[in-house]
């Protein structure tokens, strides 16, 4: 089923076109936190704030709780829980607000974006080559087209995915840590035998 038919498809702002020199300042989603949630990166994102006018808040896109976050040049997707809504969500990404939970689930969605190698394929024939960046356009991200499997089965498959996602960075840290500290004991042992050489000497 295409996807303009489960949810809406939302643009993100174009950040020269609605900052302002004082106003409201509001905290981005960015793409370096999308590539991070998603386990594309390891590097931590930095928090980004925009300001705009406070009144005009309310046109903007923000994110709210299961939508999913497409980064249009990545392809990469996640799903926004409830500590990430009312984001503003810029250019470079767009939203899937589903329409009805209980017909697609979010995790399901984002599972079915990142790791289906036919729903891989399919993206990046939507992408479009612009200058010298590669991104999806929004009017082919609506007719991409999802398998629907039924609801029960969808939140099994999108639940199992999300707790491997949270496992695998656990894994990533713990490991990235063990890893310190073994070079941080290479390094002291090196330090204390070559002074010992050198007193030797």
């Amino acid at each position: 089923m295409e996807l303009t038919k489960l949810a809406d498809i939302i643009q993100g702002n174009i950040p020269t076109r609605i900052e302002v020199p004082s106003g409201q300042s509001i905290e981005t989603i960015t793409m370096q936190e999308l590539n991070y949630i998603a386990n594309v990166s390891d590097d931590l994102p930095i928090e980004k704030y925009l300001t705009v006018q406070s009144d005009k808040i309310a046109t903007y896109s923000l994110t709210k709780e299961y939508d999913v976050v497409v980064g249009l040049s990545s392809g990469k997707a996640i799903v926004i829980e409830q500590s990430r809504a009312r984001k503003l969500v810029l250019s470079n990404l767009a939203i899937i607000r589903i329409k009805d939970i209980n017909v697609l689930d979010p995790h399901y969605l984002c599972w079915y974006i990142n790791n289906n190698k036919a729903a891989l394929k399919e993206l990046n024939k939507l992408k479009q080559a612009n200058a010298a960046v590669s991104v999806i356009p929004l009017s082919m991200l609506k007719g991409f087209d999802i398998v629907l499997l039924p609801i029960e089965k969808q939140r099994i498959i999108g639940k199992i995915n999300e707790l491997k996602r949270k496992r695998d960075r656990l894994t990533h840290i713990i490991e990235t840590k063990k890893s310190d500290i073994l070079t941080q004991q290479l390094i002291i042992t090196f330090e204390k035998e070559s002074k010992n050489g050198n007193k030797r000497v």
